[in-house]
C-alpha cells in the first residue's frame, strides 16, 4: 500500500513538472517567436489567435505582411476596435523598403503570378480593395456620429476607382449597410456613389438599386 503511495505521489510529481516545463517553454516561444506560434495556432485552427501573434510578430520585426494579416482576422472575426488601430498602421505603414500602396501591389502580383508562397485568394478584385472594404465595414460598425458616417463613406468611395471594378469597398461597404437594414446610411451613400461619375457598369446598377430600395 505505501508502495503504491509513493508511485502515485512520483507520478503526480513528474506531472505536475513536466506541465510547468510545457507552460514555460510555451511562454518562452510566445514571447521569442510569435511568428511561430502565429503559424502553430493558426494550424489549430485558433484563427483569432493566430492574429494577435501575427501582431506581435509585426510589433517585434516590423513585418507588414503579418500586420496586414492581423487586421484581416481581426476584421473578419468582427473585433472592431482592434481592427481599427491596426488598420490605421496598415494604411500609413511606410518603411525604407516598402509602403502600404507598394505591398498590396506585391500581394496582386503574387496572385496572378501564382508563386508557391501566394497569400489565399481573396474577394474579387485587388488586394488593397479588399482589405480597404473590410475597413470600410469596421469604420461603419464603429461609427456614432453623421460626421462618423459621413467620413466612412468618403474612405469607402475614395477606395473605390472610377471603373467601379468588382470587390471594391463601396460594394463592401453598401452590402454592410444593406445587412443592417440601415436606411438613412444607404441614402447617403447613395447620393455619394451617383455624384461620383463612377461607371455605371453593372455592378454599380445592381449596388445603385439595392441602396434606393432600403428603406
Amino acid at each position: 500500500m505505501r508502495a503504491r503511495t509513493i508511485v502515485f505521489k512520483t507520478i503526480l510529481i513528474t506531472f505536475g513538472v513536466v506541465l510547468i516545463l510545457a507552460i514555460a517553454i510555451f511562454g518562452i516561444v510566445s514571447l521569442a517567436a510569435p511568428a511561430t506560434m502565429m503559424r502553430f495556432t493558426e494550424s489549430l485552427g485558433l484563427t483569432e489567435v493566430s492574429g494577435d501573434y501575427a501582431f506581435q510578430e509585426y510589433e517585434r520585426s516590423g513585418s507588414i505582411s503579418c500586420l496586414a494579416n492581423s487586421f484581416i482576422i481581426s476584421a473578419e472575426h468582427k473585433k472592431d476596435k482592434t481592427a481599427e488601430s491596426r488598420f490605421e498602421l496598415l494604411y500609413h505603414y511606410e518603411s525604407e523598403k516598402t509602403t502600404f500602396a507598394d505591398f498590396c501591389r506585391e500581394q496582386d502580383e503574387r496572385v496572378t503570378g501564382g508563386t508557391e508562397d501566394a497569400p489565399e485568394p481573396y474577394a474579387e478584385g485587388t488586394y488593397r480593395a479588399y482589405v480597404c472594404g473590410l475597413a470600410a465595414c469596421v469604420k461603419y460598425r464603429l461609427a456614432e456620429s453623421e460626421e462618423d458616417f459621413a467620413a466612412v463613406i468618403e474612405f469607402a468611395v475614395g477606395e473605390t476607382q472610377k471603373s467601379f471594378p468588382v470587390g471594391n469597398p463601396a460594394i463592401a461597404l453598401a452590402m454592410e449597410a444593406v445587412k443592417a437594414k440601415d436606411g438613412s446610411f444607404c441614402k447617403e451613400l447613395l447620393s455619394a456613389l451617383e455624384a461620383g461619375e463612377f461607371d455605371e457598369t453593372a455592378d454599380f446598377l445592381a449596388v445603385v438599386g439595392i441602396l434606393g430600395a432600403v428603406q
